[in-house]
């Protein structure tokens, strides 16, 4: 089995120089194609657990999150898994489904030495914040506000993405614009309908909002009330409820882009959207993952120590806008 030194050898580096190459440090662009074309010929394999004793470190992630399945959570955990595995680290994924799974899960992920955690809940959950706090890694919370001064935070713009569709739908002249939320039982949704009620403040323009419960069936129902109301305009704050959305549209006969205006939150890429008369808002799922698995990594080199804890505002995608997606 080749060794550090044999690596070394072979690229013409100094073991230290290789050594760095392998913690991730900052090196000459030739030094590093150098050590990676060597370790690839003598197939070099990185002992972890012995690199992880030295360094009193375990090399993964804890990765604790409910509603696995979620097209939102995966692309959330992709991102997370593909700058794990650029720095060497591996992930540790613990899902649940209830407030006393999640404390068991913590507790897992603890026993098992991570270096740093990443939490993502996407129902809202009440915080036993001292007893985050008194967690000695790094932690990164997505979308949850109220850990700010505890942990790193990560948040979506939601606020300002609704609001500028529902402005996009006032400036093209609707009178009647219709609001299908999701529960006000967590921030996202909150922050959602904020950014709608913001945008129609002071407008002589009409809304009417209908709650639904994320499934499909809320979405046709909720929709089916908003035309009958005569809304020529609707916005839909959760993708499984658009798709009972465009399933009432079908039922009715209408024609997205001609009969009325819609718009969504939906994880479609450019390339998707651009065939549909309809405005999408897209988060960057897979981005957001990335930039919490770079923010909790940052901690773990610089000892979770030094710097206040960051709160970093993320922008979604608005696609459709341009092509003027409103009857």
């Amino acid at each position: 089995m080749a060794s550090i030194r044999d690596v070394a050898q072979l690229a013409g580096v100094s073991v230290g120089t290789v050594s760095r190459y392998l913690n991730g440090h900052q090196l000459k662009q030739l030094n590093r194609e150098k050590i990676a074309a060597a370790i690839e010929s003598l197939d070099y394999k990185e002992n972890i657990i012995a690199k992880g004793l030295k360094n009193n470190r375990s090399y993964s992630l804890g990765l604790l999150m409910n509603r696995i399945s979620s097209r939102f959570g995966s692309e959330v955990v992709s991102g997370i898994e593909k700058v794990a595995e650029e720095n060497g680290y591996s992930i540790l994924l613990s899902g649940f489904t209830n407030s006393k799974e999640d404390h068991d899960k913590l507790d897992y992920l603890l026993q098992h030495a991570v270096d740093g955690l990443i939490v993502f809940f996407s129902d809202e959950k009440k915080f036993d914040l001292s007893k985050w706090q008194d967690i000695q890694i790094p932690i990164v919370f997505l979308n949850h506000p109220e850990t700010q001064g505890i942990a790193d935070v990560l948040l979506l713009n939601d606020r300002q993405s609704v609001f500028d569709v529902i402005n996009h739908y006032l400036a093209a002249g609707h009178k009647k614009i219709g609001y299908l939320s999701a529960p006000q039982s967590d921030h996202t949704a909150r922050e959602r309908l904020f950014g709608a009620q913001a945008a129609m403040a002071n407008n002589e323009a009409e809304m009417k909002i209908v709650v639904g419960d994320y499934t499909r069936q809320s979405g046709y129902r909720g929709t089916e009330e908003l035309v009958a109301w005569g809304a020529t305009a609707i916005f839909v704050s959760n993708y499984n409820m658009s798709v009972g959305a465009l399933e009432c549209f079908n039922q009715k006969g209408l024609i997205v882009g001609k009969d009325i205006a819609f718009g969504h939150y939906d994880y479609l890429s450019e390339a998707e959207q651009s065939l549909l008369p309809q405005i999408t808002v897209n988060p960057p799922a897979e981005k957001m993952g990335e930039k919490a698995a770079e923010l909790v990594l940052e901690r773990i080199k610089m000892g979770n120590t030094a710097t206040e804890k960051q709160v970093v505002l993320m922008e979604n995608q608005l696609l459709g806008l341009a092509e003027g997606a409103e009857t």
